[in-house]
């Protein structure tokens, strides 16, 4: 995804869902703190969705909003990306403090994203939780290398840093397990970081 695209994605969805506030997260939401990056360099380049909050959460517009935005739907299939709608419920496993963080997105009013450390300590968190999960035999797969993979390529451009956020990931109030997986997550973006430099 490039820039353009998620500004014309963003246009679509404030129009559909007037007067509520839009929060965008996941890899898309790196566009608000680097809207001149190269989508490669942040690790964007092969993200075809973004993920959105409305705030106030309204379940009936949530479905609406995915019937004309969402996966395989027409504004998909008019121009190859689409939106992802989140219940407010799962920010609970975000950073502490992540609403006073949020960062304006560029030519929006009423338009936030995750700050980059906020984002990549969420990646953390879900691919380290996916492969709990699998573990346990609660999911048949985990979320794969997409996100670890993301944050290598930001650690390895300049745009985040790894101690930084090693340090971050590990102030989430969490399960043993859930650390242990933690680290296993980090030790393996930290090697491919390596293999990189």
């Amino acid at each position: 995804m490039e820039f353009q695209a998620l500004k014309s994605l963003v246009t679509a969805v404030c129009e559909r869902a007037p007067g509520r506030r839009v929060i965008l997260f996941g890899s898309s939401s790196l566009f608000a703190s680097f809207p001149h990056a190269d989508p490669v360099e942040i690790g964007a380049a092969v993200t075809i969705d973004a993920d959105f909050f409305i705030e106030p959460d309204d379940f009936s517009i949530r479905t609406e909003l995915v019937g004309e935005l969402g996966e395989d739907n027409s504004y998909h299939l008019a121009h190859g990306f689409y939106a992802d709608f989140v219940d407010l419920r799962l920010a609970d496993a975000f950073p502490k403090g992540w609403r006073e963080r949020l960062v304006p997105m560029p030519g929006f009013t009423n338009v936030v994203a995750l700050h980059p450390m906020d984002m990549a300590v969420s990646k953390v968190n879900a691919t380290a939780r996916s492969r709990l999960d699998r573990r346990f035999g609660r999911r048949e797969s985990d979320r794969g290398l997409k996100d670890i993979n993301t944050l290598v390529t930001l650690i390895h451009a300049g745009y985040l840093d790894a101690a930084e956020l090693s340090k971050q990931v590990f102030l989430l109030e969490r399960e043993p397990a859930c650390i242990a997986e933690y680290t296993q997550v980090m030790e393996e973006i930290l090697a491919r970081v390596a293999e990189r430099a």
